[in-house]
C-alpha cells in the first residue's frame, strides 16, 4: 500500500486509524525510514508495522500497540512508551535512549545491540530481554532481579545496579566504569575481561565471583570478601584492601604495581613484577600419582628429589606435603613455601613438568633389577651407619623443626667505639634491659653475640610490637640500634661449633640484610611482616626503599627493596608505659 495513503489515515486519529486497520485487509503496512517529532500515538494499533531505520523523538506511545513491531536500526530517543505493548518487537540495533518505559510490556522483545540508556526502569522488570550486547549505559536498573542473566559485552558505564540481584550474572567483556554497585548481590557474577576500573565493591559479597582478566584497578575493594574468587590475570593496581577477605582466592598472574591496605586508603604499598603474588597468593602444590604403591626406592628418594627440584629453580624451598592413598595406586604432594623471585604462576608449571621428568625416571627404576639392587644396598648401609645414632639423638632434639616464624635482627651503634673501661659495663646494661622485654614477647631462640641479638617470634604482632619496645627502651638508656626483620619458613639445626640450635633459611638472610640496611634508630620489616601485623591501632608502617649492603639470592649489593619503617602508635605506647 502507499505510504502517502498509510500516513493520511495516521494523521486522522487514533479512532479513525485503528477503525481502518480493522476493516481493512492491507496486509504489511510499510513505513520504513518514517520521521515523526512531537506526535500524539497514544493507544494506536501499530502491530506487525515495519518502522525500520525511522526516525522518531519525543512522541508519546502510551498504551499503544506495538506487538511484534519491526523497529530495527531506528532512531527512537525521549518517546513515551508508557503502558505500550512492545511484545515480540524487534528492537535491534535501535537507540531508545531516555525514553520513558513505565509499566511498558517487553517481553520477548529482541534487543541485540540497542541502545538502552538512561532509561529508568524501576518498577519494569527486564530480566526476560536480550541484554547481551546492549548499551544501559546511565540507566537505573537499582533493585532488578538479574541473577544468572548475560550482560556479556554490555556497556553499563554509570548504571545504577544498587540493591540488585545480580548472583551468578554474566558481566563478561562488559564495561561497568563509574557504575553503582552497592548492595547487590554478586555471589558468583561473572567478570572476566570486564572493566570494573574505579568501582566501589567495598563490603560486597563477592564470593566464588570470577574476575579473570578483568580490570579492577582502582576499586574500593575494603572489606569484600573474595574468598574463592579468581582474579587470575586480572588488574588490582591502586585498589584498597583493607579488611578484605582472601581465604582460597585464585590469582596467578594477578598485576598489582601499589596497592593500599590501610583503613584511610591513603598509604600506598609498592610491588616489583610479581611480587604480589608471591606474597599473597596460596602455596603452589606439586602432584604425582604413582600407579599401584610406592616403592621402598621411591621412597628413599624424596628428599633428592625435592633438592633436585629446589636446585632447578634457585630460591625456592619445597617440602613433602603429604602421602596419601588414592583409587590406583598413592598420591605425592610437594608444597613450595617460598617461589624466590620466580613468576609462580611460570614456577608452578615449570616444577611440575620437571616432577613428572624424574618421577617418570624413578618408574623406570621400578624395571632396572641391577640398579634398584644397588640402591638398596646403599640405603642398607646408611640405615645401619646412622639409625643407632639418630635414637640415641631423638631425645634430645624438637619435632618440627621446620615452620614459619618473624624473625628479629638487632645491632648497636658504635659497639667498636667503647672504650675497654666501658665495654663491659654497657654490654651487661644492654642485657639486662634486653631480657625481661624477650620474655614479656615470649622470644623463641634468643642469641645475643656481642652487642647484636637474632630471636625469633610465633606471632608478627608480638614481634613487631617487642622490637618498638626495645627500641624505645634503648634509647632512653643512651643506646642507638637497628632492627630488621623478616617473616618466613625457618629450619631450626644443630650448630657444630657453638653446640646450641641454630636458625637457617631464607628469612634470616633477609632479616640480617634489612638490619644492615636500617638507619640509626629505625625498625625495618618486610611486606609479609607488615602484612601479617596489621594493627592500624597499634602500628604506622611508612614505605622505605632501602639498598641491599650485601648481596641475597638473585638480589644484587646495590639493590633496591620495598620495605617498611615502623613506628608504635600512641596505643602502643600507652601498653608500654
Amino acid at each position: 500500500m502507499d505510504k502517502e495513503r498509510i500516513l493520511q489515515e495516521l494523521n486522522k486519529g487514533v479512532k479513525s486509524w485503528n477503525l481502518w486497520r480493522k476493516r481493512s485487509a492491507v496486509g504489511e503496512i510499510n513505513l520504513d525510514g518514517i520521521e515523526l517529532n512531537g506526535v500524539n500515538l497514544d493507544e494506536y494499533d501499530l502491530s506487525k508495522v515495519s518502522l525500520r531505520n525511522s526516525h522518531i523523538t519525543h512522541c508519546s506511545f502510551k498504551g499503544a500497540d506495538l506487538i511484534q513491531t519491526n523497529l530495527q536500526y531506528s532512531f527512537l530517543q525521549k518517546n513515551d512508551f508508557s503502558h505500550a505493548k512492545l511484545i515480540a518487537a524487534n528492537l535491534c540495533n535501535t537507540d531508545l535512549s531516555g525514553s520513558i518505559l513505565f509499566m511498558t510490556n517487553m517481553l520477548t522483545a529482541s534487543t541485540r545491540n540497542a541502545r538502552l540508556e538512561d532509561i529508568d526502569f524501576r518498577g519494569h522488570d527486564i530480566s526476560g530481554l536480550m541484554l547481551r550486547d546492549v548499551s544501559l549505559a546511565g540507566s537505573n536498573l537499582e533493585g532488578q532481579q538479574l541473577a544468572r542473566v548475560d550482560l556479556s559485552n554490555s556497556d553499563l558505564e554509570g548504571v545504577n545496579l544498587q540493591g540488585a540481584d545480580l548472583a551468578g550474572t554474566l558481566f563478561n567483556n562488559a564495561n561497568l566504569t563509574n557504575a553503582d554497585i552497592r548492595g547487590a548481590n554478586l555471589v558468583g557474577a561473572l567478570f572476566k575481561a570486564a572493566n570494573l576500573s574505579g568501582v566501589d565493591l567495598s563490603n560486597l559479597d563477592l564470593s566464588k565471583a570470577d574476575f579473570t582478566g578483568a580490570n579492577l584497578s582502582h576499586c574500593d575493594l575494603h572489606s569484600a570478601n573474595l574468598s574463592k574468587a579468581k582474579l587470575i590475570g586480572a588488574n588490582i593496581t591502586g585498589a584498597k584492601l583493607w579488611k578484605v577477605v582472601t581465604t582460597g582466592w585464585s590469582i596467578a598472574n594477578i598485576e598489582c604495581s601499589y596497592a593500599y591496605w590501610d583503613k584511610s586508603g591513603k598509604e600506598k604499598t609498592l610491588y616489583r613484577a610479581h611480587e604480589f603474588e608471591r606474597i599473597f597468593a596460596e602455596a603452589i602444590t606439586i602432584e604425582l600419582r604413582y600407579p599401584y604403591r610406592l616403592v621402598d626406592h621411591e621412597l628413599a628418594t624424596l628428599p633428592i628429589f625435592i633438592e633436585h627440584l629446589a636446585a632447578v629453580h634457585w630460591g625456592t624451598i619445597i617440602r613433602l606435603k603429604s602421602i596419601s592413598d588414592v583409587a590406583g595406586g598413592a598420591l605425592v604432594k610437594f608444597v613450595v613455601e617460598e617461589v624466590g623471585v620466580h613468576n609462580p604462576t611460570e614456577l608452578k608449571t615449570q616444577l611440575q613438568a620437571e616432577a613428572e621428568r624424574i618421577q617418570l625416571a624413578q618408574l623406570m627404576l621400578r624395571t632396572n633389577t641391577q640398579l634398584h639392587a644397588q640402591l638398596k644396598e646403599k640405603i642398607g648401609a646408611i640405615r645401619e651407619e646412622f639409625w643407632p645414632r639418630l635414637l640415641e639423638l631423638a631425645a634430645d632434639h624438637e619435632k618440627d623443626q621446620v615452620r614459619n616464624l618473624t624473625i628479629l635482627f638487632m645491632d648497636l651503634k658504635g659497639f667498636s667505639k667503647w672504650s675497654a673501661d666501658e665495654l663491659s659495663e654497657k654490654l651487661s646494661l644492654f642485657r639486662g634491659l634486653i631480657k625481661p622485654i624477650l620474655k614479656k614477647f615470649t622470644a623463641g631462640h634468643p642469641n645475643m653475640e656481642g652487642d647484636s641479638l637474632r630471636v625469633t617470634f610465633k606471632n608478627a604482632s608480638a614481634g613487631v610490637s617487642c622490637a618498638c619496645m626495645i627500641r624505645n627502651v634503648l634509647r632512653a638508656a643512651g643506646f642507638e640500634l637497628r632492627i630488621g626483620m623478616e617473616l618466613g619458613e625457618v629450619a631450626v639445626v644443630h650448630n657444630e661449633v657453638t653446640d646450641i640450635p641454630d636458625l637457617e633459611g631464607v628469612a634470616v638472610s633477609m632479616a640480617a640484610r634489612m638490619e644492615a640496611a636500617a638507619e640509626p634508630g629505625e625498625v625495618l620489616v618486610s611486606h609479609k611482616v607488615r602484612h601479617y601485623a596489621q594493627r592500624s591501632d597499634l602500628f604506622q608502617f611508612t614505605p622505605r626503599r632501602v639498598p641491599l649492603k650485601k648481596a641475597i639470592g638473585t638480589i644484587e649489593q646495590g639493590d633496591y627493596i620495598e620495605c617498611f619503617a615502623v613506628e608504635a602508635t600512641k596505643n602502643l605506647q600507652d601498653a608500654f608505659a
